[in-house]
Parts: C-alpha cells; sequence; structure tokens
C-alpha cells in the first residue's frame, strides 16, 4: 500500500508539474480584448475599458476547492489595492444565482462572470484552476499563476504593488 500511495503521489506531481510547464511554455500570451463581460451583479464590462487600471482576472468555480480557499485573499488583495485594482471573477461552469449567492454569502468586494455562451477560459486557453492572470495599467500581462498557495499569493500581491506604482 505504501508503494501504491507513493507512485500516485508521483504521478500527480508529474502531472500537475507537466500542466505549469505547458502552460508557460504557451507562446501567444493572452491580451486584453473587447469581450463583454457579463457579470453577476447584471452589467457588463469591456475589459479594454480598463486600462490604466491594473486588472486581475480569476479563473475560478464553486467545485473547486483551491478556488474557494483563495478569495478570502482576492477580497483583501480589492480592499489593499482599491483605487487601482479591478479583480473580476472568470466562471463559465456555474450560473448567475450560483455565483451571486455565493459572492453575497461570502461578502466577496468585486464582481464575477458566470456561465454563457461565451467560454472565456476555452478562449485563452485556461486549463488549470484557479489561475489568476494580472494585466498592468497599459494592458499587457505581467504575470500568471496556476493554483493556490500564500507564496504564489505574496509573489501575486508583489507584482500588484509594483504594477500600481
Amino acid at each position: 500500500m505504501n508503494t501504491k500511495k507513493i507512485f500516485t503521489t508521483f504521478i500527480c506531481f508529474f502531472v500537475l508539474a507537466f500542466g505549469i510547464e505547458t502552460l508557460n511554455a504557451q507562446t501567444e500570451k493572452p491580451s486584453l480584448t473587447d469581450i463583454d463581460l457579463k457579470l453577476n451583479n447584471n452589467k457588463t464590462v469591456k475589459i479594454s475599458e480598463l486600462k490604466g487600471k491594473v486588472i486581475l482576472l480569476d479563473f475560478w468555480y464553486r467545485g473547486c476547492f483551491p478556488c474557494l480557499k483563495a478569495i478570502p485573499d482576492l477580497i483583501k488583495l480589492q480592499e489593499e489595492f482599491k483605487d487601482d485594482l479591478v479583480i473580476i471573477g472568470i466562471n463559465d461552469v456555474d450560473d448567475q444565482e450560483d455565483v451571486t449567492g455565493y459572492f453575497e454569502y461570502k461578502g466577496v468586494n468585486y464582481f464575477s462572470t458566470y456561465k454563457t455562451s461565451n467560454t472565456i477560459s476555452k478562449n485563452l486557453k485556461i486549463t488549470a484552476f484557479p489561475t489568476t492572470i494580472l494585466y498592468d495599467r497599459q494592458g499587457n500581462m505581467i504575470q500568471t499563476n496556476t493554483g493556490y498557495s500564500k507564496s504564489g499569493l505574496r509573489s501575486l500581491r508583489k507584482a500588484i504593488r509594483n504594477a500600481v506604482r
């Protein structure tokens, strides 16, 4: 049984490492476009209209435990950088009522998309959740994180701090 656990751990590590390397190896970086994002507050926003702000896209869904674990930290980031940072959750899985209900329950201070015919995650080739993509004020992608960890959060906070200067 011990051998089975070691083998399973090794396979999981290999798959995770290979997935991260595949994400890092993508030659074309996601860019800000004129796509309409339908938010859970019934408003629509174009990401390109947010130039001048630092933008953090958080790809998440309710069935993803690490995604849910990251939300309180994202709330703190939004509070800390409220004048310069716009966080938008990107959720192509859950319907509007589920997203809105969960955000109200958790007191989330930013908005999210919900399941529509426009699958942003697929368009940007997001295959792991949570994934965050940080854009500077000019709309250039400056950091991508996959998964949730305290060290990843520290790195993200530092990148945001540098971008808002």
